[in-house]
């Protein structure tokens, strides 16, 4: 009987905009093959990575790692919690939050070879409205871009810059009731994010003093703030210091219910349709993460 760990890869084709490459062919050369029996799994539809994690654990695999982007790390992580079976990640998305929040390596040789180490750390993850996330999620213009650029055609980030541009001009800012801490809080906001972690990916940082591990959200209310504002903001964002900005004003729950005018939301940069009430909560600890 072997002794060796059974490891599943579940592999998105068509994550990000980058050049494709020989995944199966690198996870053959990097992985450890004296300590770890690989098996691969390329997804052919959104979904099939959360069947596939849920398979995985049933059928005693001992890892499960996602090769992807922010989406398809958060399918295979919906199988994962509360189990104890670790996360694996190969970044190969557009944006790359989670990762980059663990600085797990882009390069695919190298984050295997993180995979080979097995050192694995318990993380928090979010629920909004019962949907797992493991980033950020948010209610407003980051929604609306998310929403936009599902359906773009092309992924990466100058179509993401573009998307954001263009619709930056059409997006009319809403009032939002947040209901958290035993106190109520009504607000005119530009967006509303629940972090998790610190970045929407990019490295643009929504939540610079984010906490993975700490058992609370932050709760980052972004005020309208006029188009040379929204110039300034963009580049704190990228600079780390958006909490700074006299724009931004940020909170810390780890339950909170938000009541709003809204249809749509991102949950880890993927787009869903929402009712007029949103639950939001954070599960402690709930993930183990190779990082």
């Amino acid at each position: 009987m072997s002794d060796k760990k059974k490891v599943l890869f579940i592999i998105n084709p068509i994550s990000g905009a980058k050049k494709r490459i020989p995944l199966d062919q690198l996870i053959d050369r990097y992985l450890d093959k004296k300590r770890y029996e690989p098996k691969l799994h390329f997804t052919t539809a959104r979904g099939d990575a959360i069947a596939q994690s849920h398979k995985a654990v049933d059928e005693g695999f001992h890892m499960v790692v996602a090769v992807g982007g922010d989406g398809t790390i958060n399918e295979v992580a919906q199988g994962l919690v509360n189990t104890g079976i670790p996360l694996g990640i190969i970044p190969r998305g557009s944006g790359n939050g989670f990762a980059n929040y663990l600085n797990i390596p882009h390069d695919p040789g190298k984050a295997i070879a993180l995979i080979n180490q097995a050192q694995s750390r318990a993380v928090d993850t979010g629920t909004f409205n019962g949907k797992l996330f493991l980033s950020v999620a948010g209610l407003g213009f980051d929604a609306r871009v998310s929403a936009a650029f599902d359906v773009f055609g092309k992924r990466g980030l100058l179509s993401y810059m573009y998307i954001s541009a263009r619709e930056y001009f059409r997006f009319q800012p809403k009032t939002y009731r947040i209901d958290m801490n035993g106190s109520t809080v009504e607000t005119k906001a530009f967006l509303l994010t629940m972090a998790n972690s610190s970045q929407f990916g990019n490295n643009a940082f929504i939540a610079p003093n984010a906490l993975i591990d700490d058992g609370l959200l932050d709760v980052v209310v972004l005020k309208p703030a006029g188009l040379f504002g929204a110039i300034g903001v963009s580049i704190r964002m990228f600079m780390g210091t958006l909490d700074k900005s006299p724009y931004c004003e940020t909170y810390q729950a780890d339950n909170l219910t938000i009541t709003h005018q809204d249809s749509e939301a991102q949950i880890d940069g993927e787009p869903v349709l929402v009712e007029k009430e949103t639950l939001i909560k954070v599960q402690p600890r709930s993930l183990q993460v190779v990082s």
